[in-house]
């Protein structure tokens, strides 16, 4: 036992002096110890790991110094290379990204409606990491580790997936091992978590959460999901699957969700129920789009940006249901700061205008001020990108990686 709290306080300690010279940039170790309350002994032998790990660099400071100019540290962004991989159900989408998580590649395979096993799943997982990697000039010893974004409800812990609301369908996706089948076909460490809660961590790292220790990220994509961050630890709750904003009731007991139950959120408010209202309206002929056939998100939002009332009213509708429920998540958990992404973003005022009006309804002043409300732009790739930042994270918590 004594053995693993020490293991744990140096993990805690190399992500502590990682995170400050990744964060203030050009440091020196003196500023390192007063920052982190670090002995500064701890902090040379830390630095000189990373150091030697080629993820951090010496670097005399700018100016003119009497004597031996004063040396600082800084992150090396090419020190490491991460592969980060977003599973939807029509799409792969792969980025490699370095330490800064700068895009350095990026890859999309689409996928056939008729794949839907694990295995064949993991093997287009292989198959796009494989060719992100070789177009850009990546070999295997270039990558630390793949990060995958998943949406549904996933056990990070056991690398298990216990439910893909886009492959439930068409085969059992109840607890599969999903970790170690792509890690045998890449052979690469993997890590695995839900979609958002990898959007949440690239936002506390790199985006909009930066310096903020309480907040949600909600994304809006074909359901609703929620990425949460309590006093600045990411929640994943005792079975890892925490926030599933979109399994709380809406305002009806009707609506049918994907996960068998009815009135969830997700049944009422997200994309894919705008989509399904929208469908019913032209099939009850009280819309007609150009495509009968095929109608899709962004031909609903174009229509109802071109006047329809019909879908005019029906964003309304998703976007007061969406703000009455954020509310009630305000009042719970008392975030500083909300951060909505996804594809529903494309709708723009037409839904968050009566999701931020609906907001204000529900607020009371005696809970003071309402979170600040950030609508993030909507970027398919950053659910890569965030799945190769948990990478990230694992490698600056991990001495072992």
């Amino acid at each position: 036992m004594r053995v693993a709290n020490k293991n744990l306080m140096r993990a805690m300690n190399r992500d502590n002096v990682l995170r400050t010279v990744r964060l203030q940039g050009d440091i020196s170790r003196k500023e390192i110890a007063a920052q982190t309350g670090l002995a500064q002994s701890t902090v040379t032998d830390i630095t000189a790991a990373l150091i030697n790990e080629g993820l951090i660099f010496e670097k005399a400071a700018p100016g003119k110094h009497t004597g031996r100019p004063p040396i600082l540290l800084a992150l090396n962004p090419d020190g490491t290379f991460v592969a980060g991989a977003y599973i939807s159900s029509g799409k792969i989408s792969v980025v490699v990204i370095n330490l800064e998580a700068r895009v350095m590649g990026s890859h999309a395979l689409a996928l056939d409606e008729t794949i839907t096993t694990p295995d064949e799943i993991a093997n287009r997982v292989a198959e796009t990491v494989r060719t992100c990697c070789i177009r850009h000039g990546f070999i295997p010893e270039d990558i630390s580790g793949l990060g995958l974004g998943i949406p549904g409800l996933v056990n990070s812990d056991e690398g298990m997936i216990h439910f893909h609301p886009g492959f439930s369908k068409g085969f059992d996706w109840t607890n599969v091992p999903f970790k170690d089948l792509v890690e045998k076909k890449t052979g690469f460490q993997t890590f695995i978590e839900n979609s958002s809660n990898t959007l949440a961590i690239y936002e506390h790292w790199f985006g909009a959460a930066q310096g903020v220790d309480n907040f949600l990220v909600i994304t809006l994509e074909h359901g609703i999901g929620l990425g949460l961050y309590v006093n600045g630890a990411l929640v994943r709750g005792w079975q890892g699957i925490a926030g599933e904003f979109g399994h709380v009731r809406g305002d009806s007991r009707e609506a049918t969700c994907r996960c068998g139950m009815k009135g969830c959120l997700e049944a009422m408010a997200s994309p894919h129920a705008i989509l399904k209202e929208a469908q019913k309206a032209a099939r009850t002929g009280h819309w007609q789009p150009p495509n009968n056939h095929q109608i899709t998100l962004e031909d609903v939002i174009n229509a109802a940006e071109n006047g329809e009332k019909v879908l005019q009213e029906i964003f309304t509708s998703a976007g007061t249901i969406l703000g009455q429920r954020i509310a009630d998540l305000t009042r719970i958990l008392d975030p500083e700061t909300i951060i909505i992404t996804g594809k529903s973003n494309l709708a723009k005022d037409m839904l968050f205008a009566p999701l931020a009006q609906a907001m204000r309804t529900c607020n009371s002043k005696i809970f003071r001020t309402t979170p600040k409300l950030v609508i993030s732009p909507w970027q398919e790739e950053n659910y890569a990108r965030g799945a190769g930042v948990l990478v990230l994270q694992k490698l600056h918590q991990n001495c072992a990686i």
